[in-house]
């Protein structure tokens, strides 16, 4: 296992209810921030710079502009992320600027303001200071998917990565894809 397996943190399951929950009832932008970067792989910087018009809620779509050599695309949107955006949209103030996270002064949020924001929340609900940026909702997506038995290109593709070792890294630590991978062969015969 390498250092990075070793020390990847993600959220489990009921952490992350937990801090939807809290950004749920605190700020309809702080939750569907947080919503969105989890649900497709996010980075800070990346959910901070979503533009109104790179959604399309009519054909429930969203366009995942990525860093850092990542590969954008689009993605569909699940109801309850149109129901949050539609939220925020609703209480959005007034501005020409295109970002869709703005603030009160309808100013972006930056990435370090993203990162004040979480940190406040996830202290909120308790979770341990290693769990109190942002980037760990990449990490706990693809752990999640890779848990739930989803194939590496499906992770890939969701999460942006370029390069599928760097998918690898979500499969290698989820015991839960080996063991249904070995069930699914076991129950196909192809291992006695």
């Amino acid at each position: 296992m390498t250092e990075r397996q070793k020390t990847l943190q993600f959220l489990t399951q009921n952490e992350l209810k937990a801090l939807l929950t809290k950004a749920k009832t605190e700020s309809p932008r702080d939750y569907c921030m947080i919503l969105l970067a989890y649900r497709h792989g996010l980075r800070a910087t990346e959910a901070c710079n979503i533009s109104v018009e790179s959604l399309d809620l009519e054909a429930q779509n969203i366009r995942c502009e990525r860093g850092k050599g990542s590969i954008s695309n689009w993605q569909q949107l699940a109801d309850d992320e149109i129901k949050a955006i539609k939220a925020w949209l609703k209480k959005r103030p007034k501005s020409t600027n295109p970002c869709l996270f703005i603030s009160r002064k309808g100013t972006p949020i930056s990435r370090s303001q993203f990162f004040r924001l979480f940190k406040s929340l996830a202290e909120k609900i308790g979770l341990a200071p290693d769990k109190r940026h942002p980037h760990i909702l990449k990490h706990s997506l693809g752990t999640h998917l890779s848990n739930a038995g989803c194939s590496p290109q499906v992770i890939q593709n969701r999460l942006g990565h370029r390069n599928i070792q760097n998918t690898m890294v979500y499969v290698q630590i989820s015991s839960g894809f080996v063991d249904k991978m070995v069930s699914a062969a076991m129950a196909n015969g192809n291992v006695v």
